[in-house]
């Protein structure tokens, strides 16, 4: 867009110097004397913009003279761009400018970007429309001046591939440097809804702007997921960076809405977790936790109870204390006293007696120098409505992409009080 700017300036003030009745006389005079010029001249030239980040686009542009008043008509055209900007000479000397027409429409521009990421651009599928507004002014002396803003309204964007959906995206964009590339501080972007799987956020706001250096300062991000809030830190992002880290504070994701992920771990919970984790995104791995930790937030409130799983606290334990030996057959099993503890525990592993949450804490570690991503998960509660078991520990260790489980800690998971009365 860049190259069009500076073709419309020298078309500008070509035409400036051509209307101007007295050769070498000041810019400023000769726009002043081509305003009572316009309105005789007739006519245009035009051409086609090749811009180099998107050698496909092929942006056609037009100026014409007399076409609008006594005035200037610059137009431009391209696969899902349509722009006409109106431009009439002032007293002082200036032009001042106007868009009377933007508009951007995101499935036929699409193509275009698509086929300059290459497969980075994957299966993605985009809808929507953005208008720009705007005006200014131009001098000699100053060149291009004014502001311009551009509003994105209803966009949707979707790949099949990687099972990801964004609805309901809304822009804010506004410069008063047109001809920089520079957005200032306060620009917004919304998601009013993002679908990973089996896991939906809602309410994705971004605040930022972009600097002369071609770097993204990130003011405010944040998202509503699993009940609770998710909050990046402000941070600064090179526009051609392939790694960004992010810390993002976690708050009052819900249990209940968690145990629907894991169906065959966790039959149903209440509770909230908060914590900090550091993000950490490349081109070739997206996005992925790397660090930081989430920990229960204490409630009375806070339960769980595991999915059906017979033997998993029982697995290693007799349902009853054996006195004689086995080989007197029925005798030695009706002698044998009931373990007391076998049936709440297995109440506990089959779902029937919740766990009151004590502590609850995951533990992120940073990535290993092969790839894989490391966390644990620990577990101490006390089962709802027994006394008899005093606590219970379980602790989880996963690797790899956090999706396979590699150990279960089972030692010493459950405390026994026994009472004498």
């Amino acid at each position: 867009m860049t190259a069009l700017f500076r073709r419309l300036r020298w078309g500008l003030a070509w035409l400036a110097a051509a209307l101007s009745p007295v050769a070498g006389s000041a810019a400023s005079d000769a726009s002043a004397s081509g305003a009572a010029l316009v309105a005789r001249l007739q006519g245009g030239l035009g051409g086609e913009v090749q811009v180099a980040a998107l050698p496909g686009l092929g942006l056609r542009w037009r100026l014409e003279a007399g076409t609008a008043g006594q005035g200037l008509c610059v137009t431009a055209d391209a696969a899902g761009v349509r722009l006409r900007v109106e431009a009439v000479p002032a007293p002082s000397g200036e032009w001042r400018w106007r868009i009377a027409e933007g508009v951007v429409d995101l499935p036929a521009l699409w193509p275009v970007l698509k086929s300059r990421l290459g497969p980075q651009a994957g299966d993605w599928q985009v809808g929507g429309k953005a208008v720009l507004t705007g005006g200014g002014a131009w001098t000699p002396e100053g060149g291009l001046a004014g502001s311009v803003r551009l509003e994105l309204r209803d966009a949707w964007a979707r790949s099949d591939e990687l099972k990801l959906e964004l609805s309901g995206i809304e822009a804010d964009l506004a410069t008063d440097a047109p001809a920089a590339g520079v957005l200032p501080s306060g620009q917004s972007l919304r998601v009013a809804r993002l679908t990973a799987g089996a896991v939906t956020a809602e309410r994705l706001e971004f605040r930022f702007g972009i600097t002369a250096a071609r770097v993204l300062e990130l003011a405010f991000a944040e998202l509503h997921v699993l009940g609770g809030k998710a909050r990046i830190k402000p941070m600064s992002i090179p526009l051609n960076a392939t790694k960004v880290e992010a810390g993002a504070e976690i708050e009052g994701l819900a249990l209940s809405e968690l145990a629907q992920l894991m169906p065959s771990a966790v039959s149903s919970a209440r509770g909230r977790l908060s914590g900090r984790l550091q993000m950490l995104w490349d081109v070739a791995a997206g996005l992925r936790i790397n660090d930081g930790g989430l920990a229960i937030v204490r409630s009375d409130d806070a339960v769980l109870s595991l999915a059906p799983t017979p033997g998993f606290l029982t697995g290693n334990m007799p349902a009853r204390f054996p006195l004689l030996p086995g080989w007197l057959g029925p005798l030695a099993r009706w002698t044998a006293p009931e373990n007391p503890a076998y049936a709440p525990l297995q109440g506990i592993e089959m779902g029937r007696i919740g766990l009151r949450i004590e502590t609850l804490a995951v533990k992120f570690y940073p990535e290993t120098a092969e790839g894989e991503r490391t966390a644990t998960v620990r577990l101490t509660a006390r089962p709802v409505g027994s006394d008899l078991i005093e606590q219970v520990t379980i602790e989880v260790n996963l690797a790899g992409a956090l999706a396979r489980v590699l150990e279960l800690g089972m030692d010493e998971r459950v405390k026994l009080r026994f009472r004498t009365e």
